[in-house]
């Protein structure tokens, strides 16, 4: 339960990657470090476990940001969220919530329901839920995007109308457009993938796609853009949902 609730919180903070291609500032870099560390010692009890925890996330956050290539910048920020997917696993069993955490979730049995119910076994479908939400909207946008960027299929507009030969540059307003689509159909699919298996919803969110961009899709770097857009999103969140719909009854257990 309160690691789901650490990796939740993580997620949540990591939206500051959605429209940040770039480097972050020193500024909001240290204020993104100081709420991931709070977090983990706020959620977990203080000892060795949060506090090698706690250094690794901030260690996965300044290596990106101040060591790197640029050029690599999405896949070493996903690289980091899986270090510490997988330290958050290894020292599962060495984690334990902190005393302030216990307190309200037993308040919070006592208030809603029963004395003998489990607060963990009421709220984890919900922490599990929200995880793959948050996974497939921001980081698997990190994934897509470094796909755009190795086979060069960003959407690009000419520099200059009356130079053909002027390098062009990208279209910051698709691209754009182009990120919050892909996050809101991959919302859509995951939540009917996870809930019903109903595999109708890909169908309806390319017949969807294709009216909207049908005369767009005549250009050929364009279609191609979008397809493995679509694509990537489709493979990417059953993908997720997959993961999720096993962890969650495995991690429980």
């Amino acid at each position: 339960m309160d690691e789901l609730l650490f990796l939740n919180g993580l997620l949540l903070s990591r939206l500051v990657y959605v429209f940040n291609d770039g480097r972050l500032s020193s500024r909001t870099l240290i204020i993104f470090g100081l709420v991931q560390v709070a977090l983990c010692l706020l959620v977990f009890t203080v000892g060795w476990p949060s506090f090698v925890l706690a250094v690794l996330l901030l260690f996965v956050l300044l290596v990106p940001e101040r060591s790197l290539s640029q050029d690599w910048l999405n896949e070493s920020r996903f690289m980091g969220l899986l270090v510490i997917l997988i330290a958050t696993a290894v020292l599962r069993d060495k984690l334990y919530p902190a005393p302030w955490l216990e307190t309200v979730l037993t308040g919070l049995t006592g208030i809603f329901w029963n004395e003998g119910a489990n607060i963990g076994d009421l709220l984890s479908p919900g922490f599990w839920f929200f995880l793959g939400f948050l996974l497939v909207g921001n980081e698997a946008n990190l994934l897509i995007r470094s796909i755009f960027h190795r086979f060069n299929l960003a959407p690009r507009v000419k520099a200059d109308n009356v130079n053909e030969s002027s390098p062009d540059q990208l279209d910051e307003q698709e691209y754009n457009a182009g990120r919050v689509i892909g996050i809101l159909e991959r919302w859509l699919m995951y939540s009917v993938l996870l809930v019903s298996q109903n595999f109708n919803v890909i169908a309806l969110i390319i017949a969807a796609k294709g009216f909207a961009r049908f005369r767009q899709m005549e250009e050929r770097t364009f279609a191609e853009y979008v397809l493995i857009g679509t694509l990537s999103s489709m493979l990417l969140t059953i993908l997720a949902v997959q993961i999720i719909g096993g962890l969650s009854g495995s991690w429980s257990s």
